[in-house]
């Protein structure tokens, strides 16, 4: 597995915010540059600056298997699983009948299970929210002394609810996207599946939840970055002057979807698809966020994860979890 850098990858891109009047400003940037060309972001927030942007199955097959991965081992990976699911009887629902796969999917990240989707929201005070979120473990506070990052993700005509070719994704039984095409694939398969590689897509569920609604939530999710993509070569800068570039595993490393840090520039002119801006926002700014948030928009643990999941992860937050070692 590479030794790659995270932070490294992020950093000639980012902008670090270190007050609420800072991440005001940052936020009203984004929608002061795109609103007259009608872009649509989704928001995630990390608590900690130095994590991969990867979604949970990459994640945890590289815990795994300890190597980085391709789309090929994620597809195959994802297949078992959903098969998994097929044998529980999971893939039924005795009000909605028979689930399509991505509302499997949704259903299996909702309650923890790997997935290739990763949570986003649309609403970009709550993706700030996640960011700067008070953590416990054992009842100690965790993360409180880490810059926290956020995330605001392009994905204009990405959203596959409102596309023409994408719509009806949202219902089939079977996965929509392609698997690695072997050698006797014909142009459009092969062609699609570098798509599928090269671009990210977006998803707004139906709120068959309370937790959805209340955060305004999305997933987005792709194939895992090719180094060819359908119209060439993908490349990653490592950073915005044009400094080399970083190698399919680095990128790997850092996203398992095909995104592209670009710096938030109200004056340099416009990123046609795919961009994604970050923001670091310093471990001391967190407190005062976090109050402001509350005060303004009444986000706390209650109201963002209102369902008895989230009360078992958060509502008694000075309770250990695990005995003392000296005990």
């Amino acid at each position: 597995m590479t030794d790659m850098d995270i932070e490294s990858f992020w950093g000639p891109y980012e902008t670090t915010i270190s007050s609420y009047d800072e991440l005001v400003d940052c936020i009203n940037k984004v929608f002061r540059k795109w609103n007259s060309k009608n872009k649509l972001f989704a928001w995630r927030g990390q608590i900690n600056a130095s994590w991969p942007l990867h979604s949970s199955l990459y994640r945890r097959l590289l815990w795994t298997k300890g190597d980085l991965l391709d789309e090929r081992d994620l597809y195959k990976k994802e297949g078992a699983i959903l098969a998994e699911v097929h044998r529980w009887g999971l893939h039924m629902s005795p009000s909605l009948g028979r689930l399509s796969i991505l509302n499997q999917l949704a259903a299996l990240q909702h309650y923890g299970a790997p997935t290739r989707m990763i949570d986003v929201t649309f609403n970009p005070w709550i993706g700030v929210w996640f960011a700067v979120e008070p953590k416990r473990e054992n009842g100690e506070p965790v993360y409180e002394n880490i810059d926290a990052r956020l995330f605001a993700i392009d994905v204009t005509n990405r959203l596959i609810n409102e596309s023409q070719d994408y719509r009806e994704w949202e219902d089939a039984y079977k996965r929509p996207w392609i698997g690695d095409p072997d050698k006797n694939a014909s142009k459009n398969e092969r062609d699609a599946y570098k798509t599928w590689c090269a671009k990210v897509f977006a998803w707004k569920p139906p709120h068959f939840d309370s937790r959805i609604a209340a955060q305004n939530g999305g997933f987005i999710f792709g194939g895992v970055p090719l180094s060819t993509g359908p119209e060439g070569p993908n490349q990653w800068p490592k950073g915005p002057e044009g400094k080399g570039y970083w190698k399919i595993d680095e990128v790997r490393a850092a996203i398992s979807v095909s995104l592209r840090p670009h710096k938030l520039d109200v004056q340099r002119g416009g990123v046609s698809q795919d961009a994604v801006y970050t923001f670091r926002i310093r471990a001391n700014a967190k407190q005062e966020i976090r109050e402001r948030l509350q005060k303004q928009f009444g986000y706390k643990h209650s109201t963002i994860y209102p369902d008895f999941t989230g009360f078992s992860q958060f509502g008694t937050p000075d309770i250990r979890t695990s005995p003392q070692e000296n005990i």
